[in-house]
């Protein structure tokens, strides 16, 4: 009988391999990099994780002044960041010649980097670290946590500042606690940027302290418990010096704000080359914050500054006291359609907002809102001036809260119709037998209801596509389907773009296009997508 069963399995095992058509190539595969951190100016071995079909692959990085490269063994790597280089993040893909990996990040620090040692789950032990630092860890399993100890003095502040979900899309909602040495909770963090906690700790003696780090899943489920993977990897910053948490910035400068800074006038890099936005930082300071471009069009007010009414503007605030209301006035012209928009729970901040329009000289309410979409608390409000006249934006917090980290921009301008194209992925593979067919999607807003011909352009040697155009009613008012083609002698990697020209009422293209973009981070939309044409497979011989 068992005979009988083993020949069954070698006869099926033999016709597997003579039937059974080419097998695709595995598909590579970077999954993260550890330690997700590394420090500037430093030479540092890296682990990449992942798939990897063969080794080593051909990697991409989007900082000139960074190189990696790849080590014998299967996914060792070593990075050198220059030491001119901005502190900030680098993203990596890697490609061979049948498919490419997405954008995974690396942060990049102004500091040594510390990578921790296990066991480290209980008090005794927490691994000592020097301040300042940045501590790279995994919380590897189900149960797992993680210990710190650091020495402080009496007076001085100590930020613990997690990067977790947010930049590294860990799947994990981190908690932070510090505690005395036996083990008395002293602070409790938890979502102070987003899902990603924070402590700020002012000391009153001299004492030995443990930062303990632990976390749930990203999705509650219903484990009861510490979450761990793989995947749970986070970055703490340690210091109690210096650190930049945020900026709000103008055409004339940046505004740090943060903790035990001595000037709050922020230096932000010029990183062209680089896929994410600038970034600001003051020197010997931990931390940096993202700044996004200054449109000059927009008339942009910091903090505590004065708002003369000009539209389009962008305001920056922070409530600092409780049951706070901020003012914002301007003149309306009867009529005409405005928006006012908040931006901060999207951003990881923790203002709950609201807003509200009144008409000044009626005192009559034109619109009111706290919520603009389910689960967001961000609150955005379209209203119609019903006389010239001054209206009176007023953006208040729906639960009273306040403090350092209840930031908010505030957007306020006249409604205009627009479209707006996006892609779910950024990276596509296309083979000569098959074209690809890429989904588009179109957000028209405000009354849009232009045409919209879509292209893809500056596609690689061998690649063609046809426009479509987007009609305002119909299956292609909210998605077309772009059908890329590969000629046989189309093949390796390439970059294009997809564009979206509006058409006049007799069909004609006007000179509005729009660049459709594919969002890597809330504020890191990206308008250039890779192409991969793989080698055709050698045709089998015939028997």
């Amino acid at each position: 009988m068992i005979v009988a069963a083993l020949h069954r399995r070698l006869m099926w095992a033999w016709v597997l391999c003579c039937f059974t058509p080419h097998l695709a190539h595995a598909q590579i595969k970077l999954d993260r990099v550890f330690p997700p951190a590394v420090a500037v100016g430093a030479e540092t071995a890296v682990t990449a994780e992942g798939t990897f079909p063969n080794w080593p692959p051909n990697i991409d990085c989007d900082v000139d002044q960074l190189s990696i490269s790849a080590g014998k063994d299967s996914g060792k790597l070593t990075v050198k960041v220059a030491g001119d280089a901005a502190p900030g993040v680098a993203w990596i893909r890697f490609h061979d010649d049948q498919s490419m990996t997405a954008l995974v990040p690396l942060i990049l620090s102004s500091v040594d980097v510390f990578s921790e040692t296990e066991p480290n789950d209980k008090r005794s032990e927490a691994n000592p670290i020097e301040l300042p630092i940045v501590v790279a860890g995994r919380l590897s399993k189900g149960g797992d946590s993680d210990a710190y100890r650091v020495s402080l003095k009496a007076g001085q502040t100590l930020v613990v500042s997690a990067t977790a979900n947010q930049v590294l899309k860990s799947p994990m909602d981190a908690v932070l606690q510090l505690t005395d040495l036996r083990g008395n909770v002293l602070f409790h963090s938890d979502d102070a940027r987003g899902l990603d906690p924070q402590i700020v700790f002012t000391a009153d003696s001299d004492q030995e302290l443990l930062i303990r780090t632990f976390a749930f899943p990203e999705t509650p489920n219903s484990t009861i418990g510490y979450a761990g993977s793989a995947s749970f990897i986070y970055t703490l910053d340690v210091t109690t010096g210096p650190f930049v948490d945020h900026v709000a910035a103008n055409e004339e400068k940046a505004v740090a704000f943060g903790y035990n800074l001595d000037d709050s006038i922020a230096t932000v890099s010029n990183i062209t080359e680089s896929l994410s936005p600038p970034v600001a930082t003051i020197p010997d300071a931990l931390g940096w914050s993202w700044v996004s471009p200054v449109d000059e069009s927009v008339h942009r007010v910091l903090p505590g500054g004065e708002f003369d009414g000009t539209l389009p503007a962008l305001l920056f605030g922070h409530f600092l006291k409780a049951d706070e209301t901020h003012h914002y006035q301007f003149k309306a012209n009867k009529g005409t359609k405005y928006h006012a928009e908040v931006r901060s729970k999207a951003d990881g901040f923790l203002l709950d907002s609201k807003l509200t329009i009144t008409d000044s000289k009626s005192g009559k309410t034109l619109a009111s809102n706290d919520d603009m979409s389910s689960g967001g608390y961000d609150a955005g409000v379209d209203f119609t001036a019903a006389e010239d006249g001054t209206i009176d934006v007023a953006i208040s917090e729906m639960l009273g809260e306040f403090g350092p980290r209840h930031f908010y921009q505030l957007s306020i301008r006249e409604l205009k119709p627009e479209c707006q194209l996006s892609m779910a992925e950024d990276h596509f593979v296309v083979t000569q037998a098959k074209p690809l067919q890429l989904s588009v999607s179109v957000n028209r807003k405000s009354g849009f209801n232009s045409k919209v011909k879509i292209a893809a352009t500056d596609l690689p040697e061998g690649i063609q596509s046809d426009a479509v155009v987007s009609e305002p009613k119909g299956d292609t008012a909210k998605t077309v389907k772009l059908k890329l083609t590969a000629a046989d002698n189309a093949i390796g990697h390439g970059r294009f773009r997809i564009q979206g020209t509006i058409l006049d009422a007799n069909d004609e293209p006007t000179e509005e296009t729009i660049e459709a973009t594919y969002s890597l981070r809330p504020s890191i939309p990206l308008t250039e997508f890779w192409l991969t044409v793989p080698p055709a497979p050698a045709k089998e011989a015939s028997p």
